[in-house]
């Protein structure tokens, strides 16, 4: 009962939500028109997003590109999400948490994220003009989905073995980095 009064009260929108959730004391995320408490990250993940940070971040260091990792704010008409890394070579503007312009975006997919992940956020995502690449890294196994834009179209290829090679911005990124030191790299 108290679930339902509170569901009630939920913002309905975007500019609802982001006024509500500067008022709570932990951290959400709205997704299809509902806010989503975001679940205390596994130390598997934890070591994931960093070695993703790590990597993309030694990768396009010579490139204009910043790298951004937990934090970051990715706003659309019916999204606010905190991916785990964000790519960007727009000016960063110190005042917001908000990337408004994001090159590469990463989730490393959680058992409770994985609907959010690889449906939904995408979704979202997808109509967001400057992005080039959306990554999601499963924790239980060595693979890696990867949306790429190709002009108007999207293209999805999944990857467990070698390496992930982008064009835009051109890099190169070894799966075994990015599994480093998580049971999946064994």
């Amino acid at each position: 009962m108290a679930r339902a009064a509170l569901e009630e009260d939920w913002p309905r929108t975007v500019a609802e939500f982001e006024v509500w959730h500067a008022r709570q004391p932990e951290r959400w995320e709205f997704v299809e028109g509902r806010p989503r408490l975001m679940a205390p990250a596994s130390m598997t993940h934890t070591i994931m997003k960093a070695n993703v940070f790590r990597e993309l971040d030694r990768a396009l260091a010579e490139r204009g590109c910043t790298v951004l990792i937990d934090g970051a704010l990715i706003l659309t008409d019916e999204l606010s999400a905190i991916p785990d890394v964000v790519v960007t070579r727009a000016s960063i503007d110190l005042s917001t948490p908000v990337v408004a312009e994001p090159t590469i975006i990463v989730e490393v997919m959680s058992p409770s994220s994985e609907a959010d992940d690889t449906l939904r956020k995408w979704f979202a995502y997808r109509s967001i003009a400057s992005l080039k690449h959306y990554l999601v890294l499963a924790q239980d196994r060595r693979l890696i989905q990867i949306h790429s834009r190709a002009g108007e179209l999207w293209r999805e290829r999944f990857v467990s073995e070698g390496a992930i090679e982008l064009d835009d911005p051109p890099l190169r990124l070894e799966i075994a980095a990015l599994y480093a030191a998580t049971e999946e790299a064994a």
